[in-house]
């Protein structure tokens, strides 16, 4: 890590938050990796920042900040559910007190010690919050936001109410604040330019860093001899499309060479068509939903499947295809530009409405001697995987433009 003298301001206001929330997301991850890299910084060059109640922004007392950071160590890095887990005393009282106004002062005062504040928004938990961050910048410092993809502006149907607007409204907060972005991959810089230019809108320099992948350590796959199965890994979001590949399996329901599917994600509030497939459809006992699993779990169902389906309308990076690759694992995918990015040449990809040619697919690689499968684990070796080393290095070199000033 070199970089120029500069105080970063890193917002870790999801990882705080999640205590008090359910097991954490992929935008959780990310945001604890960052977390994780930048708590190597001496406390002079890094103070760990949060939303309070009062939508403004405080700075937690360093030893605060990493004993909290210990715990998402423990929680979030595995993947366990938080469900029923709260902080400890002492953490839980301290955060009180940065509700309170302890922190909102603690950070005026290290604006004002360092005048080579950047903050660095890696969830954007905190884009929409236009006054937070304009009094960031009223007392001099620069601000580099990490935007992981603008599909509730583009697919705002696939979302609950009022997401749209809210994501329109962290966007809007990249032009009016942030000095820099830094997109997940070259698609969602490509969709956050054609929206930005369509409103007028001013775009910041835009980096692009893949996310690196934080694999659990191998444990056996379920026996050999049992039921060829496939997994669908991902929150049951109506965008990850999970009502064709139940189509496709209702269909098959009668075979007796049809494959089993295992569903992995979590289930959202509000029902949408594939959720209320999965709960009314007779699949013959061939499908089974096991909601959400610790990360060991979900690896060693995924080493074990004839592949990886993953049929979304739309997707800004594609976290569970550069898993499923990563282990060894097939993937089936749609044919997007974000999964085209993540996962090379490797795939198998065929249209995201294409249910014909998905069954076609779900068919072939379930033979013990499908070609198409044995096909893709040829292309495996030629794939590379992304890292977390080479995120960073982006990341840096941007702060470090920053810090150049």
């Amino acid at each position: 890590m070199r970089l120029r003298p500069m105080h970063l301001l890193l917002d870790i206001s999801l990882t705080v938050a999640k205590p008090w929330l359910l097991a954490p997301s992929g935008i959780d991850r990310v945001e604890f990796a960052h977390a994780r890299h930048w708590s190597r910084l001496p406390a002079r060059d890094v103070t760990f920042v949060m939303r309070t109640a009062w939508d403004r922004l405080a700075a937690l007392p360093d030893g605060l900040a990493r004993e909290i950071l210990a715990d998402a160590a423990a929680r979030i890095a595995p993947g366990l559910d938080h469900r029923g887990i709260s902080l400890r005393a002492r953490p839980a009282l301290a955060m009180t007190r940065q509700f309170l106004g302890d922190g909102v002062a603690r950070l005026r005062g290290r604006l004002t010690e360092r005048r080579d504040a950047v903050l660095l928004s890696v969830s954007c938990a905190t884009l929409h919050k236009h006054a937070a961050l304009a009094a960031v910048k009223r007392r001099g410092a620069k601000v580099a936001a990490l935007v992981h993809d603008v599909i509730p502006l583009t697919h705002p149907h696939c979302f609950p109410q009022g997401e749209a607007e809210r994501h329109a409204r962290r966007m809007e907060g990249v032009s009016l604040f942030a000095d820099a972005a830094i997109a997940v991959s070259a698609a969602t810089r490509d969709g956050m330019q054609g929206w930005f230019a369509a409103r007028g809108l001013a775009l910041p320099p835009v980096e692009v860093a893949h996310l690196g992948l934080d694999l659990p350590p191998p444990e056996p796959a379920p026996g050999e001899g049992e039921r060829p199965y496939f997994v669908m890994l991902g929150s049951l979001e109506p965008r990850k499309n999970h009502w064709l590949m139940l189509e496709a399996w209702r269909e098959m329901a009668g075979r007796p060479d049809a494959p089993h599917l295992v569903i992995i994600g979590r289930r959202p509030a509000e029902p949408h068509l594939g959720t209320i497939l999965l709960d009314r459809g007779d699949f013959g006992g061939l499908v089974e939903y096991r909601g959400r699993l610790p990360d060991r779990e979900a690896a060693r169902l995924l080493r074990g499947a004839r592949a990886l389906l993953f049929p979304s309308l739309t997707e800004g990076f594609g976290i569970p295809v550069a898993e499923a690759l990563a282990l060894g694992v097939p993937v089936l995918a749609s044919d997007i530009p974000a999964f085209r990015e993540v996962g090379g040449e490797t795939p198998e990809f065929l249209h995201p409405l294409d249910g014909p040619g998905w069954r076609a697919a779900v068919l072939d690689y379930a033979r013990p001697d499908s070609p198409r499968r044995t096909a893709q684990l040829a292309r495996l070796p030629g794939w590379s995987a992304p890292s977390w080393d080479r995120h960073f290095a982006v990341v840096e070199r941007v702060l470090d433009g920053l810090a150049r000033g």
